[in-house]
């Protein structure tokens, strides 16, 4: 069977990834898969602060930023380097340097074509109620933070979108394969009985969406600061 015009403009790239969420969105309604619409929505309109996000809008950065040693009169300066996290446990490790990303695809896009034209860092600002705290874990009292924000990497943006691609190819072809032809942006669940349809659902959030991801450090501060979209 041929592959249908949706499934073969999204595998080559002749279409955004925004049109292939709303074409989806479309096709899978007849379905009636509040957690399927969920996901595709959060894709096209941006995560709430409170969701969970899915494990591949999570990633880990680098603590950077810059910090003074010694008293105001008498002091040495280091700008923009890595700041080292001492004794830090493993569980603060986590919570620091975790980003996550709950733009929207679009503001995803805008995040990445800004950074790659400006040239700069994608990151994330630390609080400065945390100074002191990450400062304790170097053992040295003599070390004032004045910034400090986590870096992640320059491609993390283009991964973001790579997965939701994939997903969306699997959900497609999942999709093209129960009911035929997808190009009509319609689908026929009359000809599938109720149990059809609800294992079709299984299927379709195993494989795309469904990673059991998990939400770490709700409440705490390092979690809850500025959102990872700045750009320093």
């Amino acid at each position: 069977m041929a592959k249908s015009k949706i499934i073969k403009d999204l595998a080559n790239g002749s279409v955004d990834t925004i049109t292939a969420l709303k074409r989806t969105k479309v096709l899978v309604s007849d379905l009636e898969n509040t957690e399927i619409l969920r996901w595709l929505d959060h894709e096209i309109s941006g995560y709430p602060e409170d969701a969970t996000v899915p494990s591949y809008r999570k990633v880990h950065g680098s603590l950077k930023g810059s910090y003074f040693k010694g008293s105001m009169a008498n002091h040495m300066n280091w700008n923009n380097v890595s700041i080292p996290l001492g004794k830090m446990p493993d569980d603060i490790k986590e919570l620091l340097l975790s980003v996550e990303f709950h733009e929207s695809v679009e503001a995803l896009k805008k995040l990445d074509e800004k950074s790659q034209a400006v040239g700069t860092e994608i990151s994330k600002t630390i609080p400065a109620d945390c100074f002191s705290t990450i400062a304790q874990f170097n053992n040295d009292p003599y070390m004032i933070i004045t910034s400090a924000r986590v870096i992640v990497s320059e491609h993390i943006v283009s991964n973001i979108f790579s997965m939701i691609e994939n997903k969306l190819l699997d959900m497609l072809m999942i999709l093209e394969k129960e009911f035929g032809c997808l190009d009509e942006l319609d689908i026929d669940t009359t000809a599938k009985s109720v149990e059809e349809i609800e294992a079709i659902n299984r299927r379709i959030l195993v494989l795309c969406y469904n990673d059991n991801s998990i939400s770490v450090g709700d409440g705490n501060k390092i979690k809850d600061s500025t959102i990872a979209s700045e750009i320093k």
